[in-house]
């Protein structure tokens, strides 16, 4: 009969909206998480190759200043190994929080899905019970017709 239009239609493709736009927060913030782990590993990796360039082989006799030059440096490459993971704790902070929002959303436009699913088949029912009722009213109609004398044509 009639075609099933949903009311809350535009409701629900914001909420699909809303959830791609969380899905791409969250790509957006584990790339982001994961530049920051690399930048982490590279610095340590930096911090620790510096480390053994410049500290005195074994039995190697050494002044002080030069032992005090590499401690200065060793600590200031310790200090952004430090920063780094700070920024890289920040960023997996955001990629858990975005996963929550993502969540929220996802939960949101199921909600809506399943109203969408309960309303269409409710009007799958309801057009089914329309459509038999004319039938019927038909087959009456017919059936009554049929039952009708017809006149004779001497």
């Amino acid at each position: 009969m009639s075609r099933f239009k949903f009311r809350l239609q535009r409701l629900l493709d914001l909420r699909h909206k809303k959830e791609q736009e969380a899905a791409s927060a969250v790509a957006a913030a584990r790339s982001a998480a994961e530049a920051a782990v690399m930048r982490e590993d590279d610095l340590s990796a930096r911090r620790d190759a510096t480390r053994q360039e410049l500290l005195p082989a074994e039995g190697q006799t050494v002044r002080v200043s030069h032992l005090h030059e590499v401690a200065f440096l060793v600590r200031a490459l310790d200090e952004r190994v430090l920063d780094a993971r700070k920024v890289t704790e920040a960023a997996e902070r955001s990629v858990q929080e975005k996963l929550g929002e993502l969540g929220d959303a996802m939960r949101d436009r199921r909600v809506l899905d399943r109203l969408k699913d309960r309303r269409s088949e409710e009007w799958r029912v309801e057009d089914a019970r329309l459509e038999r009722e004319v039938m019927d009213a038909i087959a009456r109609d017919r059936f009554a017709d049929s039952k009708k004398p017809k006149p004779s044509s001497d």
